[in-house]
């Protein structure tokens, strides 16, 4: 029993850290005119997807997977555990990591991706 409330406790604090890191700002990378020409890929209207709709989705994904398992294979309840241990782990390193470097890399500023579509260089 006290390992299982340290594993809990460890994802926790996890997610704890995801969280802290969903909501920090990250530097402003700006693009200088030398190196525009890398970033001229066609122009997108919209590929942003909710974050809402993407956190149900990646959880509960993995969460039906385990259960249709469950219902198909009538596991025991330790591996059901064990499951819902390994995916609770796996979304929270990867949130971290995924949050980690999205603030390391930074992002564009709102002039340079005008200027970059506009193909107007003396703004940036």
């Amino acid at each position: 029993m006290r390992e299982l409330a340290l594993e809990i406790g460890i994802r926790v604090l996890l997610f704890g850290v995801f969280v802290f890191t969903e909501f920090l700002e990250p530097f402003e990378r700006v693009i200088q005119p030398e190196e525009l020409w890398l970033y001229k890929n066609p122009l997108v209207e919209s590929d942003h997807i909710p974050k809402r709709v993407m956190f149900a989705i990646s959880f509960l994904t993995p969460l039906a997977v385990i259960f249709v398992v469950k219902i198909i294979q009538r596991t025991d309840k330790t591996e059901i555990k064990e499951a819902c241990l390994a995916v609770s782990l796996a979304l929270a390193l990867n949130g971290v990591f995924t949050n980690t470097i999205k603030l390391i890399v930074g992002r564009w500023t709102n002039e340079c991706e005008d200027a970059l579509h506009r193909g107007a260089r003396s703004s940036l």
